[in-house]
């Protein structure tokens, strides 16, 4: 069950005896888009840490978090008056919000700017509280119904204001987000949302094959920072294939060459010239084509291998 629009008091007061007990969200800090039409049974599921990450691997949830500021740049209703004075509204302001991220530089800019879109997604709200907020429909918890999500372009420090870039979101259904809100305080959640989840990151992996050396050879750098390699990579965290078949990785074989900052391995079977391999980063647990390793995320695969005699 999903407890939502409550706030467990005895866990978080330390008797002032306040004689109420509100929920307070905090400052809106970040967002988490969500596929188009995601839902969660309010009454039968579970909205914690486990399911959060599950999603973020599996590739439907996609945290953009930490903004140092946020506008609200809804728009007033639009009204109109009639001869005597009397004025009625011909529709509500939908809401629009801009979110400013100084972190990551201009190459985080370029992959925001990736998800630049109309109705592609829906969206939670993350506040510096650790509160979440999506909507309800039904006896079902979901995403804000998001339009235009845009990303402006990136702006430069001139030493006086930080370089940053701002995303620009607008919920096209203003009842839903008026009314309809259920808000997951951070004393109800297993996690602060804030700093125990993470996007994935993107892996750029390259490779070469030696057929007298019966050995297999990587490279995982950051695709963000590519003097920066991927540590901690085990045999776990990688799916080998062959031909397009997938080939297991020879127990206890897989071996980091600091001079040459290259992975090695060996393949089951012996190869050839005549073959083809990619490697690949891999999560067999989640049967899915993103590596947890720690507590992060991590996506990339090589180009096919051609082996050297």
């Amino acid at each position: 069950m999903i407890l939502y629009n409550q706030k467990d008091c005895l866990t978080v007061r330390k008797n002032l005896g306040l004689p109420d007990c509100i929920l307070q969200e905090g400052r809106l800090t970040g967002k988490i888009l969500a596929p188009k039409g995601w839902s969660l049974d309010l009454t039968s599921g579970t909205f914690d840490k486990d399911y959060v990450n599950e999603q973020i691997q599996l590739g439907n949830f996609i945290p953009i978090l930490g903004a140092v500021e946020v506008t609200n740049n809804t728009p007033e209703a639009t009204t109109e008056e009639y001869q005597g004075g009397v004025m009625s509204v011909v529709r509500n302001g939908l809401p629009q919000f801009n979110f400013k991220y100084l972190r990551g530089g201009w190459k985080f800019a370029n992959a925001l700017y990736t998800y630049n879109s109309f109705q592609a997604y829906d969206v939670l709200f993350v506040f510096s509280s650790g509160a979440v907020a999506g909507a309800t429909s039904g006896t079902s918890l979901t995403g804000f119904d998001l339009g235009m999500m845009n990303s402006g372009t990136y702006m430069f420090t001139d030493g006086n204001t930080s370089s940053s870039v701002t995303t620009s979101i607008q919920i096209i259904n203003e009842a839903q987000f008026n009314r309809d809100v259920a808000l997951l305080d951070a004393s109800i959640l297993d996690f602060n949302v804030n700093t125990e989840i993470f996007p994935i990151t993107d892996i750029v992996m390259t490779g070469r094959a030696d057929v007298s050396e019966s050995k297999v050879y990587f490279k995982a750098t950051f695709d963000m920072n590519q003097a920066t390699r991927l540590g901690g990579i085990a045999i776990a965290n990688l799916k080998c294939y062959k031909n397009g078949v997938d080939t297991v990785i020879t127990a206890l074989s897989l071996s980091f060459n600091s001079t040459t900052q290259e992975w090695q391995f060996t393949p089951t079977g012996a190869f050839t010239t005549a073959d083809k391999f990619i490697v690949e980063l891999y999560d067999s647990v989640a049967v899915t084509d993103v590596a947890k390793i720690g507590n992060r995320y991590y996506k990339g695969a090589t180009a096919e291998i051609t082996p050297v005699a």
